[in-house]
């Protein structure tokens, strides 16, 4: 556990921290995240169908991390790693499998095999790339570093207490583009722009974000 005046940063070590970090995630991706907004996707889907079963499958790896409001108690920030190793060897990519119900999750899934096969350039090992899966913090709480601090210490204890030396990070948000680049010294490689991304799962020739206005998602490699 690390501290700050206001904070505190703990890796979250129980189911109980996991489901409050999932229900957070799901609450703050409906009303900041572009791609979750353009899909007209509800908090209790989002929960249900990705950050509740996510975080469920992989923070038993101990690797993600929450930030606490020291006064309150209250859970204000997470972020949701895994490695990216263990989650290929459990979720390959697989091309010609069925579709997701919603497209956003077949990009990524192919953004992760883009980064593996193309842009990382090196034999994907154990405990050697960090995949950063999703964060969020509480909207009142923004804007007081707390993100980045918890970037940092989440960095630094998979660096020297578990020997990544990568971290990997995509992302629709500009101020969390902005802490993994120019912050945290990350290098961005693939970027898709989702206006012309072709959803080959479904149909070789369907954009379904053709209309969407919220930029690209590039694949950030972080050294740690």
């Amino acid at each position: 556990m690390s501290t700050s005046d206001k904070y505190t940063y703990e890796v979250i070590d129980n189911e109980n921290d996991a489901r409050i970090c999932a229900q957070l995630l799901a609450e703050e991706f409906v009303a900041s995240n572009s791609m979750i907004i353009f899909d007209q996707l509800t908090p209790q889907y989002i929960f249900d169908e990705d950050t509740w079963p996510t975080m469920a499958e992989i923070f038993n790896e101990q690797l993600s991390f929450l930030a606490r409001h020291r006064q309150s108690g209250e859970i204000i920030a997470t972020i949701c790693v895994c490695d990216l190793y263990l989650a290929q060897e459990k979720h390959p990519y697989e091309p010609s499998s069925a579709p997701s119900l919603i497209p956003y999750f077949d990009l990524l899934e192919e953004m992760d095999d883009i980064f593996i096969h193309q842009d990382f350039k090196q034999e994907l090992k154990p405990n050697m790339v960090l995949q950063i899966v999703m964060g969020a913090t509480r909207a009142e709480h923004s804007g007081k570093g707390v993100a980045t601090r918890l970037r940092t210490i989440l960095y630094e204890y998979a660096r020297n207490l578990r020997g990544f030396q990568y971290g990997l990070a995509q992302t629709t948000n500009e101020a969390t583009r902005h802490i993994c680049v120019n912050k945290m010294g990350g290098k961005e490689l693939t970027i898709i722009d989702p206006t012309t991304w072709i959803w080959k799962k479904k149909n070789d020739k369907l954009c379904p974000y053709k209309d969407y206005t919220g930029g690209p998602i590039p694949n950030i490699l972080i050294k740690l």
